[in-house]
């Protein structure tokens, strides 16, 4: 075994002199267990062949349209199509390759916003059908390994990248020993795997994607378990194209930003591959956002890129959070340090067990520090629930901890009459300029319903929502398996007859209540118990209809535990 490692390592060598700059970096690979998939020296050998089609300069940035070799895959070339930004006449610049959220058609707009930040960067189109790129993979149809993974639409989208890599270390706008990568959705997912797979890479920074995804994600189990992923397909899969299975062997700093109720990547699924990561990593925690985030912490996402990249201050660091008796009461706790200012200290707690993490409340309780450490007196609790540390620093960014699950009983919390405290549509619920926003951010607001601002048709706070035949509103939070009560105001200029519906899909089967009231001139209340079923996935949406021509108001909607 040891003259079979020295002769692969050897043989990296040699490789590495013959073609040059793409194998410079990887003759440590040989001497480790081969990949199940990647053959980085196979691939990195294929000639990048690159050219520029185009370019052109506008204030100082240069940006040229690109294109290299990415594979042979049988009598099929495969060629990418690429944006190139970099600021005029630099060299040895730092540099990312951005990846499109949903893996869109390659764009100019992040390469240039990367270079106004001192970088060169890159945008690929992904070798999809009608792209620019040739190969015509249908890379976002689905999230699967195959029987054979280098046939696997995916493995064709990490080749690409790999090769993009090489482009840039071709360029003399750029540090090879600099290079970085990010991306948003299917992007994020890219950036977790070719962190782990490409040594070349220093740093990655994920919006959203993650890997570790046979624990829970929306493809495979949108619509409730799915007896087609049994423990050996989730196996084949985990050990072969998931981003998080060569995190463990990889030094190289990681980090991931995302809304704790992601629709595509859950929190189980995250939370894995955070512990797995073996270098540096961090962790921003939006609670009660979905697939969306705030301008600052889009603003993170390469704020991370510039401390490993550009030699930025270090991120603040925070420990896991434990749970702790001090005298009568339980606390969590956690510590923080760095060179960044902190300004605000949190923890985030979601009553449920392991599941419906698309659609479970995530209250936000105030956080005391003291010398460095942070801690929250917990609530009694009847069910078991999910806490998250964070501190926020004086720039806005957050700094969150891996969540934790509470045992009630465990912790000396367990109270089986205790209430659960919590308005599922309080972030939205009052249609005030901050959860409209947010709303839009998310994609969750219907652009039939508009904000009013007469007094006189508002129940509390400064706006209330104006709908016009139909409004739908959601998300409606929830702790799956516990009953709730929906309770809201309507209103109309004229008397109506209004139809107000609860409804969502629970492990893929609906389930909906309905009442009729009678709006008019004066605000009415309306109520529907409602109590979401303990699925594994559940969605909860509020529609409002009224007879064509009708203008309803609506406003102070809440959705209260029982």
């Amino acid at each position: 075994m040891i003259i079979n490692l020295m002769a692969l390592r050897w043989r990296g060598l040699l490789l590495a002199f013959l073609l040059g700059s793409s194998l410079a970096g990887l003759p440590a690979l040989a001497a480790a267990e081969p990949d199940p998939v990647f053959d980085l020296q196979k691939i990195l050998a294929t000639p990048l062949q690159p050219r520029t089609t185009k370019s052109e300069e506008k204030d100082g940035i240069v940006t040229e349209e690109v294109m290299f070799h990415a594979e042979m895959d049988g009598e099929k070339r495969v060629d990418i199509f690429a944006y190139f930004s970099h600021p005029a006449g630099k060299r040895g610049l730092p540099a990312f390759i951005w990846n499109q959220g949903g893996l869109g058609r390659a764009s100019s707009y992040w390469t240039v916003l990367g270079a106004k930040r001192g970088y060169a960067a890159l945008c690929i189109d992904f070798p999809l059908p009608g792209y620019r790129s040739t190969g015509g993979y249908p890379i976002v149809s689905s999230l699967e390994a195959g029987a054979d993974p280098q046939r696997a639409p995916i493995y064709h989208g990490a080749v690409a990248l790999l090769k993009a890599v090489s482009f840039l270390e071709s360029r003399t706008e750029v540090d090879r020993n600099r290079i970085g990568m990010c991306g948003s959705s299917w992007g994020g997912f890219f950036t977790t795997l070719m962190t782990g797979v490409d040594p070349r890479i220093k740093v990655g920074s994920a919006m959203f994607g993650t890997g570790s995804l046979q624990l829970g994600n929306s493809w495979w189990f949108g619509g409730g378990p799915n007896p087609k992923y049994d423990a050996a397909a989730r196996e084949h899969w985990r050990t072969t194209l998931d981003p998080a299975f060569r995190l463990a062997s990889r030094a190289t700093p990681i980090g991931w930003f995302t809304g704790a109720n992601d629709h595509f990547y859950w929190m189980s699924a995250l939370m894995e591959t955070h512990r797995l990561a073996s270098g540096p990593k961090h962790l921003t925690i939006l609670p009660n956002w979905n697939h969306g985030l705030t301008p600052t912490a889009d603003e993170q996402v390469f704020a991370w890129l510039d401390v490993h990249l550009q030699s930025a201050p270090a991120f603040n660091t925070v420990s896991a959070v434990r749970v702790v008796r001090r005298g009568a009461v339980t606390v969590a706790e956690w510590d923080f340090s760095g060179p960044r200012a902190v300004a605000a200290a949190d923890l985030i707690l979601s009553h449920g067990d392991d599941g419906n993490w698309v659609s479970r409340f995530w209250q936000t309780l105030p956080a005391r520090r003291s010398g460095g450490v942070c801690s929250v007196e917990l609530p009694p609790s009847p069910l078991p629930f999910y806490v998250g540390g964070a501190v926020t620093d004086r720039q806005g960014f957050r700094y969150s901890t891996p969540l934790l699950r509470v045992d009630p009983a465990a912790a000396g919390l367990l109270q089986p009459g205790a209430k659960l405290a919590y308005d599922g549509c309080s972030v939205w619920g009052g249609f005030e300029p901050a959860g409209v926003e947010h709303l839009k951010a998310v994609a969750f607001w219907d652009n039939a319903v508009t904000v009013n601002t007469d007094a006189a048709y508002v129940k509390a706070g400064q706006q209330s929502a104006l709908i016009k035949t139909k409004g739908k509103f959601h998300p409606v939070q929830f702790t799956a398996g516990v009953p709730h009560r929906l309770t809201a105001w309507v209103k109309a200029a004229i008397e109506t007859e209004v139809k107000i519906t609860l409804a969502g899909t629970f492990d893929g089967k609906p389930l909906a209540r309905e009442t009729l009231v009678k709006a008019g001139p004066a605000w009415v209340e309306i109520a529907i118990p409602f109590t979401p079923p303990a699925t594994l996935t559940g969605s909860l949406a509020l529609t409002v209809t009224a007879p064509t021509g009708a203008v309803v108001y609506l406003d102070e909607v809440r959705f209260v535990p029982e």
